[in-house]
């Protein structure tokens, strides 16, 4: 396995992980409790505070447990940037060498291009996913501030109803079977 597909591969396990425990969202202990007022966390602040730090409107908006899959997100991205770098950084100055003494290096001056064009792309490659994660975790802290205050109980059924439908082809009115979300009161 390449180091380009293990890095795809690592950020694709780190997105799973952090969307699959992002869909689970609460658990049933916690919908019996009377929901806490969130009428004093602006979706702008939280917005503003990530932004300002990365985790800092997670924080702010009391769900911790994301916090390790960002700064994990984050800190795989810098690792790779940091990785990419060196290395691009010494076959350039093999390059370097190369061209001001001919025949002081084992590769010839095409196979350096080659190695620092690769070493140069994968790390803009790093830096694009590094400002993802950074602007996945500031849109996450504004959903989540603004979804605060949504009610999710378990007083909403699901039940059939008969419905008028008009066929769009004669213009006249049909009894249709049709779904209909009722919430309870």
């Amino acid at each position: 396995m390449t180091k380009k597909n293990f890095s795809f591969l690592l950020i694709g396990v780190a997105c799973l992980c952090f969307f699959t425990a992002f869909a689970q969202g609460g658990d049933t202990a916690k919908s019996q409790e009377k929901p806490p007022s969130y009428s004093n966390r602006p979706a702008k602040k939280a917005m503003l505070y990530a932004i300002i730090c990365p985790g800092l409107g997670q924080i702010y908006n009391k769900t911790y447990w994301k916090l390790p899959i960002l700064y994990a997100g984050l800190g795989t991205a810098i690792y790779f940037i940091v990785f990419n770098q060196h290395y691009y950084n010494l076959y350039n100055k093999q390059l370097d060498q190369l061209n001001a003494n001919p025949g002081s290096s084992i590769y010839t001056s095409s196979e350096l291009s080659s190695v620092i064009t690769y070493y140069h792309q994968d790390r803009d490659l790093s830096i694009i996913i590094t400002a993802g994660v950074y602007l996945i975790s500031i849109v996450d802290a504004n959903v989540d501030a603004q979804l605060k205050g949504f009610n999710v109980s378990d007083d909403i059924s699901l039940r059939f109803t008969p419905n008028l439908f008009p066929n769009p082809l004669t213009g006249s009115i049909v009894f249709a079977p049709g779904f209909t979300l009722v919430k309870k009161l």
